[in-house]
């Protein structure tokens, strides 16, 4: 995009301004040279403005404008859109001048608008896809509250009909049946939670606990294939910030594919570990790893690229979303093949130290 150019003297007012300028802000240039630069400020920013002018004037270099900031242009009509500011000092035998070079970023910012709502309903899908695959689990955690509800349901009924009613044990009966449905709707909120559409909020979250939910929950299938789940965990991990539902995402994504990589192995070897450790860097590593017939090295290089999949009914999205959460959360994930046999994934992601009392 072209700059917008701004020259202002050390007293914040305008100088000279090109004519993109003028375009951008829907000023003439009569109207801006002499006035203070702040014209071109929101209003909710004029307050402090002239403070940041003040800091870049106690120590002059070429950068950039309010970095790790978003700035945002105010135009005549009094509406706001994001830029981007470079700012550069120049001497002159009138004293010095900063350059501005201002940079309408609006169509960048709705492209990533745009690429962050399809990077959402794309991790919506495989939710959604990860929870159809896990039927056979939702159905085991959904069964054994509900037939403790019906048999306690059953026993006080039993109670009544001989009427021999025991109001301590009827009470126990009924304390039962409201921690199994509870359980049950437990069950439920997280299976609504997980397919649901919109953003979670990060928070602070315990890795283990997040691990030792999902082993919990895969458990049923791991049953069903004759596979074991392991977990080495390492105690008192500091919490990270993050998504617990994107988390969970990527852990049933990879330990499905763990599952599956293991259809041909020897029902006495087929066992996934996750693992927990800390690394040296302020980081968390957490890895998969399964005993299935490891990565074919033709395969290595695409495993995160979407659409690409080995499986005969994978559509080839699961690995690329994973590999999209752990990035957007400031980590890294690697793929490899394991000593032994079989493959390992691990992803490191920040850790979130606790505050200083």
């Amino acid at each position: 995009s072209p700059s917008g150019i701004v020259l202002v003297d050390r007293e914040g007012r305008i100088v000279l301004v090109n004519s993109h300028v003028e375009k951008l802000f829907g000023y003439r240039r009569h109207e801006l040279v002499g006035k203070l630069v702040e014209i071109l400020v929101p209003e909710r920013f004029v307050s402090q403005h002239p403070k940041h002018r003040g800091e870049f004037l106690a120590a002059p270099t070429a950068r950039a404008m309010g970095a790790g900031r978003e700035l945002f242009g105010r135009r005549k009509d009094g509406t706001e859109f994001p830029i981007e500011i470079g700012l550069n000092p120049i001497e002159t035998p009138e004293g010095m001048l900063v350059l501005a070079a201002v940079v309408d970023i609006s169509a960048r910012k709705l492209a990533e608008a745009e690429a962050l709502r399809h990077r959402e309903e794309l991790g919506h899908l495989s939710r959604v896809a990860v929870m159809g695959e896990l039927a056979a689990s939702i159905a085991h955690e959904l069964n054994q509250p509900l037939s403790g509800i019906t048999s306690n349901a059953s026993a006080g009924q039993r109670f009544i009909d001989r009427g021999d009613v025991d109001l301590r044990e009827l009470h126990e009966l009924l304390g039962d049946i409201m921690a199994d449905g509870r359980r049950a709707g437990d069950v439920i909120r997280g299976i609504q939670s997980m397919v649901k559409k919109g953003v979670t909020a990060r928070q602070r979250v315990d890795l283990n606990h997040v691990i030792i939910n999902v082993a919990h929950m895969v458990n049923p299938n791991a049953l069903l294939q004759s596979c074991k789940v392991e977990t080495l965990l390492e105690p008192n991990l500091p919490p990270i910030e993050a998504d617990p539902i994107q988390l969970q995402q990527v852990l049933l994504n990879l330990l499905i594919n763990a599952f599956d990589a293991m259809h041909d192995t020897p029902v006495p070897d087929r066992k996934v570990l996750i693992a927990t450790e800390r690394n040296g860097d302020g980081t968390i590593r957490t890895s998969v790893r399964d005993y299935g017939a490891g990565i074919p090295e033709e395969a290595r290089e695409r495993l995160f690229e979407q659409f690409f999949t080995t499986k005969a009914k994978g559509l080839g999205m699961g690995l690329a979303i994973v590999h999209s959460i752990v990035e957007s959360h400031g980590g890294t994930i690697v793929a490899e093949n394991a000593d032994g046999g079989g493959a390992r994934f691990h992803f490191t992601l920040p850790a979130k130290p606790e505050p200083l009392a």
